[in-house]
């Protein structure tokens, strides 16, 4: 074969393939090394931006310090009442530590969220996003970039509980179990869902005030009320199907969860739940941000 004609087949081999990449665009080389740009230009964002720091700092604190709390008083409880092991399973003990970290880190999924309701706001305040779009971003490339940040936040904060369940399962007297670490992918799905709800909300308010006000007081006041309500007045089982409240009973209370949540759907059901929150929250979001003026 001569080297014109390896040429000319080489060249339609790549053709060939651009074609086919094409209907699959997220598969294209093309794609990826633009995600990868972007990816890039959001990190020169935010690595400088002390607010970023600060509160993910405060989250690997924070989850380290309130299981070392718990940790500790557990064990001086049974040091001091013997019979009280008998009565209480060790919380930090495989398989239940994964639940238990997994219980606990759930109350701290606000600081993730205050970071991309931070970040997010910041571009809507500076301009910044504007500036992209010039520079030949697409609406949905924005978008997709702030929902690929919520995702590696997530695999982060699921990162830091895995790691941080590790270390106090080890430190106690059960040898490491596999068991129970179907907790771990609640972690990260129930993340998913707390952040992407704060991103929906710092593109819908644009304000970082607004939204981080909206944000607390549904996450924490509004939708405990509505659960309790709907569950009363409605159905016994409708307030689970809220945003928020299906994947927290997905990471319950390592106690007591049969009595707090025994009318719970099964957890295949939270699941599917939480993924068609996850993706009306990407409608709506894409939705808006294309149609808003910039």
């Amino acid at each position: 074969m001569s080297i014109a004609s390896l040429r000319e087949s080489c060249l339609t081999i790549y053709v060939c393939a651009e074609k086919v990449s094409k209907p699959n665009s997220l598969n294209s080389p093309a794609t990826i090394i633009n995600m990868l740009t972007h990816l890039h230009t959001e990190w020169l964002k935010i690595k400088n931006y002390k607010a970023f720091w600060i509160f993910l700092g405060l989250y690997l604190i924070s989850i380290v310090a309130i299981n070392y709390i718990a940790f500790q008083i557990y064990h001086q409880t049974v040091q001091q009442e013997p019979m009280a092991a008998n009565l209480i399973t060790n919380p930090y003990a495989f398989p239940k530590v994964w639940q238990t970290v997994g219980f606990m880190g759930s109350w701290l999924l606000y600081f993730p969220g205050i970071i991309i309701i931070l970040l997010t706001s910041n571009e809507f305040t500076f301009k910044t996003h504007r500036q992209n779009i010039i520079d030949g971003w697409s609406r949905k490339d924005f978008i997709h970039t702030k929902l690929l940040l919520v995702f590696i936040l997530s695999v982060v904060v699921t990162i830091i509980t895995t790691l941080t369940a590790l270390i106090f399962g080890i430190a106690g007297p059960d040898p490491i179990s596999s068991d129970g670490m179907s907790n771990i992918f609640y972690v990260f799905l129930q993340s998913l869902s707390y952040i992407s709800l704060a991103l929906l909300l710092a593109v819908l308010f644009r304000r970082s005030g607004v939204a981080l006000i909206v944000f607390f007081l549904y996450g924490l006041i509004f939708e405990s009320i509505l659960y309790g309500l709907i569950n009363r007045y409605v159905h016994s089982q409708a307030g689970y199907f809220l945003p928020l409240q299906g994947t927290d009973v997905l990471t319950p209370i390592p106690f007591g969860n049969e009595i707090f949540y025994r009318d719970a759907p099964e957890a295949f059901t939270l699941v599917i739940t939480a993924v068609i929150y996850l993706g009306l929250y990407y409608f709506f979001l894409v939705r808006k941000f294309e149609r808003d003026d910039l």
